[in-house]
């Protein structure tokens, strides 16, 4: 599941407020101004200026990204949403984009040389999910996240007073109108079942203000702020509230009578979105053969594996009893802490990767307005200074979900499975990646680093850690990797077939539950997850693009007389926080092979 904070810039464009002109560079303690490093030439000093520039109105542009990020100068503002702003925000865009293009590339050093393509492809990124992908047009629960992303990114973390933060997550609430009416006024042609999601996501966030927002608060000190201060923040709350039920009553039944839209992206978006925001240029056919070719491998081993737990049982009668081995959800949480610590200790022993700190992130239930996927991880953003705690997030059952559908959902996190997800989420995967962030050189690469990145090495360290010796060979904790690196190919095989082939829902779920040993129920959310997440094959795809990076650097050595260390390339690749296709060039000089194929 992806990390929690928003780094991943293309699903966050939309949520812009809209400035004319870049505002002049600040050099105050909370700009990204301050972050870079000298440069080391006229060009260089250019291309600095630029992206000084170009941070600075990107963070006031997108005030919710920036509490992300961990810059507070605009914790009070919710962006404006309109089509009008949006409008203006598209122009703004693409002057930034003729600056881009009027740099020398070629006298450009070091970092910057390399960099330069990422700001150049997060700008496209942004402009074509302005104007092609169309989410703010299309997508209620676009407008239900920003709410909810705006509010939980000043409540959960204390990087200020509570006081303080609760001025302005009373600011930002106060706004919330202003963005239900430009959902209103903006969303047509919307997928049914997009509407049906964003309700429930609604009803949620009504939760969230009602119950779990004042309890975060009064954990953090909500009853010592001064008395009228704090009735205020509960009158403006509570309306708050009530706005966001009325925006269900209205999704329900205003917008889903008349839901007739196609959520499929279709092919050339599709190549185009995976291009910009991945780094990956290769077709759809291209990208079919290879996730086909990559199953058919993995269930091959999945049956080899399968036969040394239970000769006389097909790989599917295996795994069914693989997947009902799983704690109570009770036991979840506290089975999950203690994973950590282990984790922690094998990495260390088994000289993996150099772990900055002792740092372990908190174990906690997923909080109810962000409980679509299974697990993720919650982490300050790369430039927070205060509060920097990271949550590792579990969705246990629902009480209001029937039995089987709770036992259903259970069989993701069987013992093995679990194991794998604290791997993915945690020791060794996105909490160190966060550990990491401090020895990224650039802000460009830490405001925009792909998903295939983020993700792809969450998912490659699953793969490594029992390769490595996690589960002391015992086949069952190769089968729960494999049944997960099947449930990343079971993605590819959805984003494609959803939004290029065009294959219907059911049909793709039912296929889905075949490559991943789901159940249907599970099956079917994930699905309907790829339908609004069009490049979820970033997971799997960026774990084959690191495996091939990791290979062919290792050749690179061997033929100048180097040893290859497991642990050296997992401390580079980490600290360069680039896409993997650019990476290549930097660990493997005058490199020209492609990222995978």
């Amino acid at each position: 599941m992806p990390r929690v904070p928003v780094r991943l810039h293309s699903a966050l464009v939309l949520l812009a407020c809209v400035s004319a002109c870049a505002p002049r560079a600040r050099t105050g303690p909370e700009s990204p101004a301050t972050m870079s490093s000298a440069p080391a030439s006229a060009a260089d000093a250019a291309y600095a200026r630029l992206v000084r520039e170009y941070l600075d109105w990107y963070t006031a542009a997108n005030p919710t990204h920036a509490t992300r990020l961990g810059f507070h100068m605009h914790d009070a503002l919710l962006p404006d949403v309109s089509a009008e702003a949006l409008g203006r925000k598209m122009e703004t865009l693409r002057a930034w984009l003729t600056r881009v293009q009027q740099v020398d590339r070629g006298a450009l050093t070091g970092d910057a040389a390399v960099d330069i393509h990422v700001l150049e492809n997060a700008i496209r990124a942004d402009l074509a999910q302005l104007e092609e992908q169309r989410d703010w047009e299309r997508n209620p629960g676009f407008y239900v996240g920003l709410i909810t992303g705006g509010l939980s990114s000043v409540s959960s973390r204390e990087f200020a007073p509570v006081d303080e933060r609760m001025r302005s997550l009373r600011a930002r609430m106060a706004r919330i109108p202003a963005v239900l009416d430009a959902a209103r006024a903006n969303l047509k042609g919307v997928p049914k079942l997009w509407v049906q999601l964003a309700a429930r996501d609604a009803r949620g966030t009504v939760t969230y203000l009602r119950t779990d927002l004042p309890q975060a608060l009064d954990a953090q000190g909500f009853s010592r702020a001064d008395a009228q201060e704090r009735d205020a923040f509960a009158r403006v709350r509570e309306d708050a509230a009530r706005q966001v039920e009325a925006f269900v009553t209205w999704l329900e039944q205003d917008l889903l009578p008349r839901a007739d839209g196609d959520f499929r992206l279709g092919r050339e978006r599709f190549e185009k979105k995976l291009a910009l925001e991945e780094h990956v240029t290769l077709s759809a056919d291209q990208l079919r053969d290879i996730n086909e070719r990559a199953i058919r491998d993995y269930k091959a081993w999945v049956a080899r594996e399968a036969a040394k737990v239970d000769p006389k049982a097909t790989p599917e009668q295996v795994m069914a009893v693989l997947v009902k081995d799983h704690p109570t959800p009770e036991a979840l949480i506290p089975t999950a802490r203690e994973q950590l610590v282990e984790l922690q200790r094998f990495v260390r022993e088994r000289n993996i990767l150099t772990l900055p700190s002792d740092r372990l992130p908190t174990v906690r239930e997923t909080p109810p307005y962000a409980r679509l996927g299974f697990a993720s991880m919650d982490t300050p953003g790369p430039f927070e200074k205060k509060a920097t705690e990271a949550y590792y997030n579990i969705t246990n059952v629902e009480p209001g979900w029937t039995p089987e559908q709770k036992a259903q959902h259970l069989t993701y996190f069987n013992r093995a499975g679990l194991l794998g997800i604290s791997v993915h989420e945690a020791i060794p995967g996105h909490f160190v990646q966060l550990l990491y962030e401090s020895r990224i050189p650039t802000d460009v690469r830490k405001v925009f680093s792909p998903a295939s990145v983020v993700e792809g090495w969450a998912h490659y360290t699953e793969q490594m850690m029992v390769d490595e010796g996690l589960g002391n060979g015992d086949p069952r904790i190769r089968l729960g990797q494999l049944r997960r690196a099947l449930q990343r190919h079971a993605r590819w095989y959805a984003a494609l077939a959803l939004h290029v082939y065009g294959e219907p829902l059911e049909a793709v779920a039912k296929r889905y539950a075949e490559i991943a040993y789901f159940e249907p129920f599970p099956a079917m959310r994930e699905v309907e997850r790829g339908t609004s997440n069009p490049t979820y094959l970033y997971y799997a795809l960026g774990r084959m693009q690191i495996l091939k990076l990791r290979e062919d650097y290792r050749r690179h050595l061997e033929s100048r007389g180097e040893a290859f260390v497991l642990k050296d390339f997992h401390d580079r690749f980490l600290q360069l926080g680039l896409p993997v296709s650019l990476a290549r060039g930097v660990l493997i000089p005058g490199d020209t092979a492609p990222s995978l194929e």
